[in-house]
């Protein structure tokens, strides 16, 4: 049997799937929905939805507005030596090396009444961006879990906002940062110690 493909493409499909509530009526005990019908309102604003982002510099807080996304980047530095010979292909990894995470914080700020400029949630953020030093996480499951509790901000970025003037969006590009301490191996410190 000989089937033109081009013609089968073409056909709209003929299938109708049935009706919404005959297959909630035949698969609700499958899923479970939150009963948002009991609920105020009120209760639903201002809650904790995603993971809130705070960071601390020499004892004060700052906390980002709104619950920002956090995504995170990591890649690793190969040094490789060319093999020679007549028989030998490729290379040989010599050091091998992971690099600081890179972090992207994108988040909005907005006023409550969605009509003035949120000039103190941005005046925050520019106030943070000027520290130039590490700055210290405070409890953020999400950064944690890669072991990242320290970053330095490199980059802040408010996009415009057209016709919207309660709103400002920025993207802040960041670094994880770690205290470096350097480690003496067992030889040299009994050189050290003949020395002495």
């Amino acid at each position: 049997m000989d089937f033109d493909f081009k013609e089968l493409i073409a056909k709209p499909i003929d299938y109708v799937g049935p009706p919404f509530p005959k297959w909630w009526g035949n698969n609700k005990t499958k899923f479970v929905l939150p009963d948002l019908l009991g609920v105020n309102r009120n209760q639903l604003l201002g809650g904790q939805y995603f993971q809130t982002l705070e960071l601390q510099y020499n004892g004060e807080n700052y906390l980002f507005p709104n619950e920002p996304l956090i995504g995170l980047t990591v890649a690793k530095t190969i040094v490789s030596t060319a093999t020679v010979g007549k028989y030998r292909k490729g290379t040989v990894d010599e050091y091998i090396c992971t690099e600081d995470y890179q972090i992207s914080i994108r988040g909005l700020c907005f006023s409550e009444d969605m009509e003035t400029y949120p000039a103190d949630q941005v005046a925050m953020l520019n106030e943070l961006f000027e520290i130039n030093d590490s700055l210290e996480i405070l409890n953020n499951p999400f950064l944690e879990l890669f072991g990242i509790r320290k970053i330095t901000l490199l980059e802040i970025y408010f996009d415009e906002m057209q016709g919207e003037q309660g709103l400002q969006r920025y993207t802040i590009r960041a670094k994880s940062s770690q205290d470096f301490y350097a480690e003496l191996d067992e030889n040299y410190q009994s050189i050290q110690n003949l020395l002495s």
